[in-house]
């Protein structure tokens, strides 16, 4: 197993598969099974396969899942941030809807109800820290997810038998005044 290998493609699918869902409209693709988590592991198992010059086996393709959906992850909570922060002027109210539902839930203690009236009245800490969390929960489903793609991948584009000889360069072919003499041969000698 080449892990060195591993992690260009890794960080390509990552970062596609994180870009992909990090974009509004776009990541509702993730319902339908965290398409653009298995495509995207799917993708760095074809880059890795397509690159390795040993037949690749599914534990591998499972790792390189996991690696890649990780990345996905990261990449998807630092590009919904700044997104977050260009589509805020567009959910204005629906900060204060929150705060209307809170003032109506009769059993909130006041401490509880404060502290989420000042996240929502500045518009900024309850977005984050949802972006945060959200973060820490697809790293874990991402990870998961992302193995699933990997193996899948693996299954997919691995043709070759695992222990099979390695690839080789192909001959290179010559013409018969290029090749060396051949040697002389070995005559019994008599006694």
């Amino acid at each position: 197993m080449n892990q060195e290998g591993m992690f260009k493609p890794a960080l390509i699918g990552g970062v596609l598969l994180g870009i992909l869902s990090a974009l509004p409209l776009i990541k509702a693709f993730n319902c339908f099974c965290c398409a653009w988590v298995i495509g995207g592991a799917m993708l760095a198992a074809h880059l890795y396969v397509k690159s390795s010059v040993t037949a690749v086996t599914l534990g591998t393709g499972v790792l390189l899942g996991l690696l890649t959906g990780a990345i996905g992850a990261v990449v998807d909570t630092l590009f919904t941030i700044p997104i977050h922060f260009a589509l805020r002027p567009f959910a204005t109210g629906f900060a204060e809807q929150i705060q209307q539902v809170l003032d109506q839930l009769p059993n909130l203690p006041p401490e509880t109800r404060d502290a989420l009236r000042s996240m929502f009245a500045s518009g900024r800490g309850m977005g984050i820290f949802f972006i945060i969390l959200g973060g820490f929960f697809e790293l874990v489903v991402f990870s998961v997810v992302g193995m699933l793609g990997g193996a899948l991948g693996v299954a997919i584009f691995e043709k070759r038998k695992p222990g099979a000889e390695p690839m080789s360069q192909p001959p290179s072919y010559r013409t018969p005044e290029d090749l060396p003499p051949p040697p002389p041969p070995d005559y019994p000698r008599g006694s």
